[in-house]
């Protein structure tokens, strides 16, 4: 095996051919020369294969992701090609999104990285400083987000999130068909749901959407009737399971309040009990609650209509 296949197998590349390598900065950067395999010359609008116009000399540099403390660069010449339905344009790099200088695997790994430590101890792990990392961090998300765009909302989930420590909200719109998040405003309530309809979804939108989930607010369900007139709303069963269990437990402690002594002993415990999933419960569990039915009738009766809803 010679050298060149060595270090494509260890760098694990794909789409590529390494042509040559060198070592600069005291052995500390690893240079690669490369090129396109089996997939060059394609135009970056549509993909179709075109005729090679030009031949450029200038070299572009990517770097790529470290390799046993090594910092990886790449080097390529872009050609221009003709495409039929294009024109003339710059050949479409297969490694790396238009106009960036890092690859698609350093730009997943930077995402990666700073989604579980700070920006500080992923710059350090990359071998790169901070500010260069932040700058990537902000124009990766800023070009994903640029392409995101509401398309065939059929199913639309809506919820809220609380952050620094309960102060502040956030209202949260999900594509529940694609599981992905379409929008997340400030502040909850009818007018940050309202916003959200009507700056991001146009009324042939609103009318194609056909399912909406969200908590029994009233706020979500009337700004819902409102703008989505087709849509059937369902109520999310988390906070139905919610309200369920809250319900029993208000059985429980108005019984608690009304039996005497010895009648509170017989129902200690059954908070955590009365809330447990069927399947979680143990057979004495299950016996032990089975056996209200003949002490307490009411704790029992709240019990079996929470457990049918499973």
């Amino acid at each position: 095996m010679s050298n060149l296949k060595l270090l494509n197998k260890i760098l694990r590349l794909k789409g590529m051919k390494i042509t040559r390598f060198w070592f600069k900065n005291r052995s500390k950067e690893l240079h690669l020369a490369v090129k396109p395999y089996k997939n060059g010359c394609r135009c970056p609008e549509c993909g179709r294969r075109g005729r090679i116009v030009h031949q450029t000399t200038e070299f572009r540099r990517w770097e790529d992701l470290t390799l046993m403390g090594l910092k990886v660069l790449l080097w390529y010449a872009p050609k221009e090609i003709h495409c039929p339905t294009h024109g003339r344009v710059q050949e479409t790099i297969p490694w790396a999104p238009a106009w960036s200088r890092i690859t698609y695997r350093l730009e997943w790994r930077i995402c990666a990285l700073c989604q579980i430590m700070t920006q500080k101890a992923a710059a350090e792990i990359l071998k790169m400083p901070p500010s260069t990392l932040s700058g990537l961090l902000h124009r990766i998300i800023t070009r994903v987000r640029d392409g995101h765009k509401i398309r065939a909302l059929v199913t639309v989930g809506v919820d809220e999130i609380s952050f620094l420590k309960g102060r502040k909200f956030a209202t949260l719109v999900y594509d529940l068909d694609r599981a992905r998040i379409l929008w997340v405003g400030l502040g909850k309530g009818r007018q940050t749901i309202d916003r959200f309809f009507n700056e991001c979804l146009s009324e042939g939108q609103k009318s194609r959407i056909r399912w909406a989930s969200c908590d029994m607010s009233r706020a979500y369900t009337g700004a819902i009737k409102h703008h989505c007139p087709n849509a059937t709303l369902v109520i999310d069963r988390f906070h139905v399971v919610k309200a369920l269990n809250q319900a029993v437990d208000e059985v429980r402690m108005e019984q608690w309040r009304a039996l005497d002594t010895e009648g509170r002993k017989a129902i200690k415990g059954l908070r955590w009990l009365l809330g447990m999933h069927s399947r979680s419960r143990t057979k004495g569990q299950s016996r032990f609650l089975n056996n209200l039915r003949n002490s307490n009738r009411r704790i029992h009766r709240a019990w079996v209509l929470k457990d049918e809803f499973e």
